[in-house]
């Protein structure tokens, strides 16, 4: 077993961790260090996505073109979750300190709004092109069942958010407790060989 692999593994499972403690940080608080702290942990799950999920595809050996189409899906992913929360951040917060009315449809975390569709579309659209990517790569039977199952979450949560912001919310089964699962899978069956 690669040191890496290992790594990679508990290095999701620290992530995914980490993104729901500083969720519910922020649920219960209702904080800006809390709600800046949930939106970093966001950027930052997706780089520690991106990095578990290329390591993945390089200890399943997948075919160097869906590698790439599934590098391009999470990039897609990294990128535009970390427009939309540092813009948050950066831009809106700042604004709104200021005295500055930002109309809703700018506000991340307003339904509907230009950076909740820009999250919706990285963390829908493109997380689920990479678990669909992963799926179709990879032989381990089981490692494909919790792929296209994550991969249908993300991608029915962006196509519902169309319809209803509740639907959204099936989504994040798929990148966040399934990935989770995912990761603690792998993890064990790697250290039970």
């Amino acid at each position: 077993m690669k040191v890496n692999f290992k790594r990679a593994a508990i290095s999701g499972i620290i992530g995914e961790i980490a993104y729901f403690i500083s969720m519910m940080l922020f649920l219960i608080t209702h904080t800006n260090f809390a709600l800046t702290l949930w939106e970093f942990m966001t950027v930052i799950g997706a780089i520690v996505m991106l990095i578990a999920f290329l390591v993945i595809a390089e200890e399943f050996k997948i075919k160097p073109l869906l590698r790439r189409l599934m590098t391009i899906s999470l990039s897609g992913t990294v990128f535009l979750t970390s427009v939309a929360h540092f813009t948050s951040i950066g831009v809106i917060r700042k604004l709104e300190s200021q005295g500055t009315t930002v109309p809703d449809y700018f506000k991340i975390g307003a339904f509907p709004s230009i950076e909740m569709t820009i999250d919706y579309v990285a963390w829908g659209f493109f997380m689920g092109a990479a678990f669909i990517t992963l799926f179709l790569g990879i032989k381990d039977k089981a490692i494909r069942i919790f792929s296209v199952t994550c991969g249908i979450l993300c991608l029915c949560g962006f196509i519902g958010s169309f319809f209803s912001n509740s639907l959204w919310y099936i989504a994040p089964l798929g990148y966040g407790i399934g990935f989770l699962i995912m990761c603690i899978f792998i993890l064990k069956r790697k250290e039970a060989k």
